[in-house]
């Protein structure tokens, strides 16, 4: 497994491929600022030259820094190889070079997948009711680096 920086024909393939990867029309999509501002932060997993998972994440630029990972994509057919833990670990070792702290990812109540695979990877993890606004629950993750 290569894991690299991402490139636009990365980004035009991650818009094309993630109603499929994520079964069914997804309500987040991965927004142009992603790659345009932010993508010297988000990373591919390619094997034999063909994208198997996606990172879509940053480093903030406030004290303490923080890695914020916002979307993560795998390829049905590659899930369960270790992609995604790979993904993280590897932004997570950027993310201390650039002087972040901390790691931060957030999900939607009920996402037990994102929460059992979070716990997995060493995160903390706190429901928060009114992280996306009034009466709108997320659970934060947070793991130190």
């Amino acid at each position: 497994m290569l894991i690299r920086g991402i490139t636009k024909a990365d980004f035009d393939a991650i818009v094309s491929v993630m109603d499929a990867w994520w079964g069914g029309p997804s309500a987040l999509k991965p927004e142009p600022f992603l790659f345009y501002e932010l993508g010297h932060h988000a990373l591919v997993a390619e094997d034999d030259g063909e994208m198997t998972g996606f990172l879509l994440g940053f480093v903030t630029d406030h004290d303490p820094r923080c890695g914020y990972v916002h979307l993560v994509g795998i390829n049905p057919d590659c899930r369960r190889r270790g992609t995604a833990r790979a993904l993280y670990e590897e932004f997570a070792r950027r993310a201390q070079q650039l002087g972040a702290t901390s790691l931060k990812a957030i999900t939607t109540i009920g996402n037990e997948g994102s929460v059992e695979f979070h716990r997995a990877l060493g995160f903390a993890i706190v429901q928060d009711p009114n992280y996306a606004g009034e009466a709108r629950a997320r659970y934060v993750f947070s793991r130190a680096l």
